[in-house]
């Protein structure tokens, strides 16, 4: 029996998991490959067919111990299998059609039934330990097809083929494993190079193939985590080595005795082939690392100045795959979040952000100016130098009828901050490099923000620019359709200037005599609770929560309570920027029918909610939103923080759905 058991945590579709066949559990991520399990390598093979290679030490690597788990190649002209070909720790590979393998798209279909033909005409063979093998190419609708019904036989996983070029074979590859399953385990098989890994364990896959590193061993050529060196000078076929780049492993300090006239039993091609497999080794540690710091897609991001080709499959992936990675992306964080170039101005954070803004962020009525900020390196913003000069010089310009100004922050990449949402994430904890240049598409997604925000105020509402350089740009990019008038403040001079913020008050106060502002009741704390309700629940959440007698009590960026009659309804949390509900506050959400999870229990036990508990889930849910849990009667019982996707909760037969914050009791 064949299981895969997913861990906590996500960076994207990355995952940590563990493989469970024949006794034996084998982490994952992994990597799998002609050597021994002992080298943390998943051995892999075809069946019969596994014999060391011709030039190979005596005591071969290349051997399959007989009590290690494997993963086994099933040959295309294997007609028949007996039970005593097949270990009980043996992952199948189904066979495939070598000859059509690469043929016409129209055949992917063909292949994948024949697949389920092999495993109906071989029922001694256990389906949850067999693995789908993807043809390359493969129509979608055929994939879509076909998967329910490996499912249903009992197949919990699939492999794809790689050609390392990372043109539009390889991005179908990636595109049909966007397909599968949230549970099923995904193999990514072929030529892939180290610097290829993070991209692949971001998106999702648990295994991958190190066969590369022997091919580029046979020709000499050393792999580095992003490019490689040909240690013989002459080409792969001379017979003089050399080395290159210094490199602490064994494997090299034997090559550079050997290149002294050293004596050594090894072929120097086992040498370079067991350097190229720490590379590996080091790839995959540095992606899981990077995951469970909530730092893969920086680490991607990084990896793509390898390569164009890699940078340019990276853009492909954002337009392409944005709503698969979408949904297995945090909408929490703490960490720093980096977000170097162009490489992030369509990460999935950034984008998700920029549209929940424009979809759901709603102005608080009776505004009658907005203010346009720049954005400062520290966050969040109000906690900057800078920015307190801005709120300082407001509120001297303004007294009292400060409430009747709105506050945005112009940015690159995130576009545009609504000073309510300032310390929700990303907006808390992003980092950019800051040159004052901006370049044409920073301008134009900032533009782009700019409109759909300003549609949301009425046409007689103030624009005051208090920006200057590239932020000014922005303006001019957007201004000939913003309906509003547009004031410019000090467009010249650094905007936190004394002279600047000299220039912003008075026209602050003229505009406070010209629009005859009138002293407003601050309801500072209401609009920040109300903004962030609306972004985690959606357009209209703040309203059905926050009705007219709510009482608000506590600091605009710290702990504010929320209560109705006495009955707290929810706090706004200043350290994440986010709201977490009581019982009651879920209740009256409750109708939104947004971000909920069922159980098939009557009540929640314990302080988690598990996913083999949950019957279904909104699908909107992300990791790290907060969640209203109901019953079967639709009674709520419980609210916390989803651990993972609504698709994962009800696909998944394991792992903590929902860490649990309040509860009905029995």
């Amino acid at each position: 029996m064949f299981l895969f058991d997913v861990g906590r945590g996500h960076d994207g579709p990355a995952r940590i998991g563990a493989i469970k066949i024949g006794g034996v559990t084998i982490d994952t991520p992994l990597l799998t490959g002609h050597q021994e399990s002992s080298a943390g390598i998943l051995p892999y093979g075809v069946l019969g067919r596994s014999q060391p290679r011709r030039g190979s030490p005596p005591a071969s690597i290349h051997r399959i111990p007989a009590d290690a788990a494997s993963l086994m190649a099933i040959p295309h002209t294997a007609d028949a299998l007996g039970d005593s070909a097949l270990e009980e720790r043996m992952l199948l590979l189904l066979p495939s059609m070598i000859s059509l393998e690469h043929a016409l798209d129209a055949v992917g279909s063909l292949l994948l039934e024949h697949q389920f033909d092999f495993l109906q005409n071989h029922r001694h063979i256990d389906p949850s330990r067999a693995v789908l093998r993807v043809p390359v190419g493969t129509d979608s609708a055929a994939l879509e097809t076909w998967v329910p019904r490996f499912a249903e036989a009992g197949v919990r996983a699939a492999a794809f083929l790689f050609d390392g070029r990372l043109g539009p074979s390889d991005l179908s590859s990636l595109s049909l494993r966007s397909m599968l399953p949230a549970s099923w385990f995904a193999a990514a098989m072929g030529r892939l190079h180290p610097s290829l890994v993070p991209l692949l364990y971001y998106l999702g896959f648990d295994v991958f193939d190190t066969g590369h590193a022997v091919e580029a061993a046979e020709k000499g050529d050393r792999l580095w985590p992003m490019d490689s060196e040909n240690l013989r000078p002459g080409g792969p076929h001379s017979g003089r080595m050399k080395t290159h780049r210094y490199c602490p492993c064994s494997a090299c300090k034997r090559l550079r005795l050997k290149a002294k006239g050293n004596e050594e039993p090894i072929s120097m091609a086992s040498l370079v082939e067991e350097h190229n497999l720490h590379i590996y080794r080091q790839v995959l540690s540095e992606s899981l690392d990077a995951m469970q710091t909530g730092r893969l897609r920086w680490l991607v991001e990084s990896y793509t100045h390898t390569s164009p080709a890699l940078a340019s499959i990276l853009r492909r992936v954002n337009h392409d795959l944005y709503t698969y990675i979408e949904e297995f992306t945090p909408t929490a964080g703490f960490t720093t979040l980096d977000l170097i170039g162009p490489e992030s101005y369509y990460a999935p954070v950034v984008r998700r952000f920029r549209e929940y803004v424009s979809n759901r962020y709603a102005p608080p009525s009776g505004k009658r100016i907005v203010i346009l900020l720049p954005c400062s390196a520290r966050k969040p913003y109000s906690d900057s130098k800078s920015h307190r000069r801005y709120l300082t010089t407001i509120e001297s310009a303004l007294g009292r009828n400060h409430p009747a100004l709105s506050q945005a922050i112009l940015t690159s990449p995130l576009g545009l901050v609504p000073r309510e949402l300032e310390r929700i994430y990303p907006a808390s904890v992003y980092d950019i490099p800051v040159t004052g240049e901006w370049d044409y598409e920073e301008i134009q997604i900032g533009a782009q923000a700019l409109k759909e925000y300003l549609a949301k105020f009425d046409e007689s509402t103030v624009v005051v620019a208090h920006v200057s350089g590239g932020y000014v740009g922005i303006v001019n990019a957007a201004e000939s359709e913003i309906r509003q008038s547009v004031i410019y403040t000090t467009p010249e001079n650094p905007p936190s200037r004394r002279d600047s913020l000299k220039a912003l008050e008075d026209t602050l106060v003229d505009l406070s005599e010209t629009l005859d502002l009138k002293q407003t009741r601050g309801t500072n704390l209401r609009e920040i609770v109300s903004a962030t309700v609306d972004y985690q629940f959606g357009a209209g959440a703040g309203k059905m929560l926050l009705g007219p007698d709510t009482d608000f009590r506590g600091k605009p960026y710290g702990t504010i309570l929320c209560k109705l009659d006495g009955t707290q309804l929810c706090s706004y949390i200043g350290s994440s920027g986010t709201v977490s509900l009581t019982l009651e506050g879920a209740r009256r959400l409750q109708d939104i029918e947004r971000y909920w999870v069922r159980l098939e229990a009557p009540r929640a036990k314990g302080g988690s909610v598990f996913a083999v508990g949950v019957s279904k889930a909104d699908p909107r849910v992300r990791p790290g939103d907060e969640v209203i849990v109901i019953n079967e009667s639709d009674e709520v019982v419980a609210v916390g923080k989803s651990e993972m996707s609504g698709r994962e909760m009800c696909e998944f037969g394991r792992g903590r759905a929902v860490s649990v914050r309040h509860k009905l009791e029995d």
